[in-house]
């Protein structure tokens, strides 16, 4: 059974798209816990827990959201799943509150404005905690999952990692495709399908390196690079041969099918230890298979 984190209160998931709020949901009604989702996506809850949902709309945050968490007392909240920028810019409804705390916002990065809304929720008694404190069995162990990699794509791999450091460090986005020690492209906010894409694509169906980072202080309640089976297949569309995360700040939806699928696609997954990246280290994690995921 995985523990409570900080004891007693109810525990809200804001629940954006794709399956990362219903797995952790799970995991947390298992170690004991009575979740309520709140949805701001039109993606449809799972039958086993339709009941435990609330929509509501994340650009009218105080009439909306606050006063729904608030109903249901939540005291404990978890942020988990996609939520996309075409939130701010596609013909948004907000309310008066929400629309003067983006106003007043210095950049409307991702990280002002969850560091923002951390602050109001939790003048509010409700505390965001650790995306992981449901979803520890998403991350991979340190290890070479597929086919060794060649000296050349060694070389991407660590050019590449530099990279996704720098951008997330400006906050731009946490994927960059290489190839040939060559930048290709760098996610923004189209998000990391669109930008592994285009960058197969321009390294002309040659194997390109998709390298993705948290931010070196990531604060771990907010947007853990998540991976999964649609990352898979935009690299096979666009013939991507490499896939190099951190394995302790990354999550992996779906791990056996995820490495099952690249390993038949002829993709490696190379899931690293940050605090060690250099040239020798990669070498010793490419030199043996790490053991299958059961």
């Amino acid at each position: 059974m995985l523990p409570k984190e900080g004891g007693a209160g109810r525990l809200g998931i804001l629940a954006g798209r794709g399956e990362l709020p219903w797995i952790a949901g799970r995991a947390a009604i298992r170690a004991g816990e009575n979740p309520c989702f709140f949805l701001f996506t039109d993606e449809p809850p799972p039958a086993d827990l339709q009941d435990r949902c609330e929509l509501v709309v994340l650009t009218r945050f105080y009439s909306s959201f606050l006063r729904a968490a608030q109903k249901q007392r939540i005291s404990r909240l978890l942020l988990l799943g996609k939520a996309t920028r075409d939130l701010l810019y596609n013909r948004p409804r907000f309310d008066l509150r929400t629309l003067f705390l983006i106003a007043r916002l210095a950049s409307q990065s991702d990280y002002s404005l969850f560091e923002r809304l951390a602050q109001v929720v939790e003048q509010r008694g409700i505390r965001i905690i650790d995306q992981a404190t449901y979803l520890k069995e998403l991350q991979l162990t340190p290890g070479r999952y597929g086919r060794k990699l060649s000296a050349a794509q060694l070389a991407d791999v660590l050019f590449g990692l530099g990279h996704a450091a720098e951008i997330n460090r400006l906050d731009i986005g946490q994927t960059v495709v290489v190839g040939n020690r060559a930048v290709l492209s760098v996610e923004a906010a189209e998000g990391t399908d669109q930008c592994i894409r285009r960058g197969g694509s321009l390294f002309r169906g040659r194997g390109a390196v998709v390298c993705k980072l948290a931010k070196s202080d990531h604060d771990g309640r907010f947007d853990i690079p998540v991976t999964g089976l649609s990352t898979l297949e935009s690299m096979i569309e666009s013939k991507c041969r490499v896939l190099v995360f951190e394995y302790d700040r990354t999550f992996v939806v779906q791990p056996a099918e995820f490495l099952q699928r690249a390993a038949a696609a002829g993709i490696t997954v190379l899931a690293v230890d940050r605090s060690q990246l250099s040239a020798p280290y990669l070498k010793k994690l490419n030199g043996r298979a790490a053991p299958p995921i059961r």
